[in-house]
C-alpha cells in the first residue's frame, strides 16, 4: 500500500495545456513549463509511478486537444514508488483494484492511478480511475467518460451488469437507458420519451419505435435518427434491454474509436 509520503511532482494544480507543456519538458528538458492555476476547479490527482512517469506524460501530451478536455482539464501530478503499491484483480475480467492512503488527500478527491500494465485491466469508480501506464489517450478518455455521466455500451461483466441494469449504479447515465421489455404501449412509449436524457434531440415519440398494432410499439429507431438503438450493455441480465441514442459505434463501446459524437458532448454539458 502506498505510504502517506507520496512525492509531489507539482504542489499545485495544472491545466490540460500545462500537462502538455510538462510532457514537452520530458522530451526537451531545457524547455520551460508555464505554471498556471486551475481557478476554483478541484484538480484531479494523477498518481504516476516514478519508473514510468515520463511514459505517462508523453501519452497524455495531447490531452488538451481532446474533446473531453473542456470538461476535465485541471490536474495535480504526484509520483510514488512502485514498491509502495498493492493491487488485486477483481471480477471476471480481471480488472485492477488498487488502494492506498494519503494523508494529504481529501476523502472525495478524484484521482487517476497509473499502475504497471500487468496489474490488471483499467477500472473506475466514483472517485478513482486505475489505468495501466501504457494506456492510450483513447482509454484515458473512455474512463473519464464514466465520471462525466456516460455508461459502457458493450456487454458488461455479470457483476457490473447486475448492478447497473437493475438500477444500482454510482454513475449517472446520460447515454444509456434500460427497459424491461422490447414492446410498449403508446402511453408507455410517450412516458419513456419524456424521460430520455436526450429527449431534446428527439422531435416525436414515434421515432422511438415501430407500430405493431393500434396501441403496441416495437422499440428501436431508424438507423439515421436519434432515438433508441439497442446495445449489449445488459446482455448478462435477463429481461433487461439497453439503448443508446445513436446507431453509430462510440468510444463508450470501443474506446479506440476516436470520434466523440456531438450529441454526447451536449449530454455531458447539460446539467
Amino acid at each position: 500500500m502506498i505510504a502517506a509520503g507520496l512525492i509531489a511532482l507539482f504542489n499545485h494544480a495544472v491545466s490540460a495545456t500545462n500537462l502538455h507543456d510538462k510532457a514537452l519538458k520530458v522530451v526537451t528538458p531545457t524547455s520551460g513549463v508555464a505554471q498556471q492555476q486551475c481557478g476554483v476547479m478541484a484538480p484531479v490527482i494523477l498518481y504516476l509511478p516514478t519508473s514510468h512517469d515520463q511514459q505517462v506524460l508523453k501519452n497524455l501530451a495531447r490531452w488538451h486537444q481532446h474533446p473531453l478536455a473542456q470538461f476535465v482539464n485541471c490536474f495535480s501530478i504526484q509520483r510514488y514508488q512502485p514498491e509502495q503499491l498493492r493491487c488485486d484483480v477483481t471480477g471476471t475480467r480481471q480488472r485492477a483494484s488498487c488502494v492506498w492512503h494519503s494523508a494529504n488527500e481529501e476523502p472525495l478527491t478524484r484521482s487517476i492511478l497509473f499502475v504497471p500494465a500487468q496489474r490488471g485491466l483499467a477500472s473506475s469508480d466514483v472517485t478513482q480511475i486505475t489505468l495501466p501506464t501504457d494506456a492510450s489517450l483513447s482509454l484515458f478518455a473512455h474512463e473519464l467518460g464514466h465520471w462525466l455521466g456516460l455508461a459502457d455500451e458493450y456487454a458488461m461483466a455479470p457483476e457490473l451488469a447486475n448492478n447497473f441494469c437493475l438500477g444500482r449504479y454510482d454513475h449517472a447515465s446520460a447515454n444509456v437507458v434500460i427497459t424491461d421489455a422490447l414492446q410498449m404501449s403508446s402511453a408507455e412509449l410517450q412516458q419513456l420519451w419524456r424521460q430520455l436524457p436526450w429527449h431534446f434531440a428527439v422531435d416525436d415519440w414515434r421515432q422511438l419505435g415501430t407500430a405493431v398494432n393500434e396501441d403496441e410499439w416495437q422499440l428501436g429507431s431508424l438507423a439515421d435518427t436519434v432515438g433508441l438503438h439497442a446495445i449489449a450493455t445488459c446482455d448478462a441480465v435477463e429481461g433487461k434491454y439497453a439503448w443508446r441514442p445513436i446507431s453509430d459505434m462510440t468510444p463508450m463501446q470501443y474506446y479506440d474509436i476516436n470520434q466523440w459524437p456531438p450529441l454526447y458532448l451536449e449530454l455531458i454539458a447539460r446539467p
